[in-house]
C-alpha cells in the first residue's frame, strides 16, 4: 500500500506540468505565425512576452530604431515588416500606466527624466530614469511616459504643462544659476529636482573640461622647459603644482590666468611674480647645477 501511495504522489504533478508545457507550445506556435508590434532601441533588440515569459529577440535590420511591426523568424529573431503607425503606437502605449516626467537631459534615442510628482505612490522614482524613443523633446519639458514593467517609453508632451517654465529653466541653466536661487511662480517639485540634477551634471562636465584644459596648459609649460608634471590641485584662482626637474620634486603655486608664480617653493627674494612656471624651471635647474 505504501509503494502505491508513493507512485501516485510521483505521478500526480505530471499532468499539470504537461498541460503547462502544451499551453506554452501553443503560445509559441501562435507567436511564430503572427506579426507583432514593439518598440526597439537600436542595438538592444526587442522584448516580447510569450505565455507570460519575457523573451529577447534580435531584429533585422539591426540598425532599426523606433516603433515597428515585426514577423518572428524564430524564438530568437524577428524581421521588420514596416514602421508602426501613430495610431498603432498609441494603442500599444495605452496598455501601460502613464507617468508624468520632467526632462533633465536629452540624449540619442532617450532622455533622462525625474518624476513630475515624486510622491506618486505608483512609482518609487528616487533618481532619474531613462525614457526611450522621445520625439521633439527639450530639457525641462514635461512629458507623459508609459512604463511596461521594465522600461519607460515616451508617449507625448504633456499638454497641461506650461512651456514658459521649461524655457525659464533652460535660460537659468545657461547662466549657471545655483538651484537654490532659481524660482518662478508655478514651478513644481519635479521641475526643481530636474533643474538640480541638470545643474549638477552641467557643473561636473565643466569641471572635467577645466581640469583637462589645465592639465594641457601645465604639461605644455613644464614640458617646454624639460620638466614633468606630477600632480596639481585647484585652489581658487591658482593651481598648486607638483612637478619634477632633473629628477627632483618641487611644488609651486601659480596663477590660473597666465601661470605667473605666486609662490615658487624656494627663496626668490620676493621676486616670485617676475617668473612664470616655464621660466621658473630654468631657475631651479640653475640651482641644481
Amino acid at each position: 500500500m505504501r509503494s502505491m501511495t508513493l507512485v501516485a504522489e510521483m505521478h500526480m504533478p505530471k499532468r499539470p506540468v504537461s498541460d503547462a508545457m502544451n499551453r506554452l507550445a501553443q503560445a509559441e506556435a501562435a507567436f511564430l505565425s503572427a506579426e507583432f508590434l514593439a518598440p526597439v532601441v537600436r542595438g538592444h533588440g526587442v522584448q516580447v512576452r510569450i505565455a507570460g515569459v519575457r523573451c529577447s529577440l534580435r531584429v533585422e535590420p539591426a540598425a532599426f530604431d523606433g516603433w515597428g511591426i515585426f514577423r518572428p523568424l524564430s524564438h530568437s529573431g524577428a524581421r521588420l515588416v514596416r514602421a508602426a503607425s501613430a495610431a498603432e503606437r498609441r494603442r500599444y502605449l495605452a496598455l501601460f500606466p502613464a507617468v508624468r516626467l520632467v526632462v533633465c537631459a536629452v540624449g540619442s534615442g532617450q532622455i533622462e527624466a525625474v518624476a513630475d510628482n515624486p510622491a506618486d505612490p505608483r512609482f518609487e522614482l528616487n533618481a532619474p530614469v531613462s525614457a526611450h524613443l522621445p520625439e521633439g523633446v527639450d530639457a525641462f519639458d514635461t512629458i507623459v511616459a508609459r512604463f511596461d514593467g521594465g522600461q519607460f517609453w515616451f508617449d507625448e508632451a504633456d499638454a497641461r504643462a506650461d512651456p514658459a517654465s521649461a524655457a525659464f529653466l533652460r535660460g537659468r541653466l545657461a547662466d549657471l544659476a545655483d538651484p537654490g536661487i532659481v524660482d518662478r511662480p508655478g514651478l513644481g517639485a519635479g521641475q526643481r529636482l530636474a533643474y538640480a540634477v541638470a545643474h549638477a551634471r552641467h557643473m561636473a562636465a565643466i569641471e572635467v573640461d577645466e581640469a583637462a584644459s589645465a592639465t594641457r596648459r601645465l604639461n605644455a609649460a613644464l614640458g617646454h622647459a624639460g620638466a614633468a608634471l606630477r600632480d596639481f590641485s585647484d585652489i581658487g584662482d591658482a593651481f598648486r603644482v607638483t612637478y619634477t626637474v632633473d629628477g627632483q620634486r618641487h611644488t609651486s603655486v601659480v596663477g590660473k590666468d597666465d601661470l605667473t608664480v605666486r609662490s615658487a617653493g624656494i627663496c626668490l627674494s620676493g621676486l616670485d611674480e617676475q617668473f612664470d612656471l616655464n621660466s621658473l624651471v630654468g631657475v631651479l635647474r640653475e640651482r641644481h647645477a
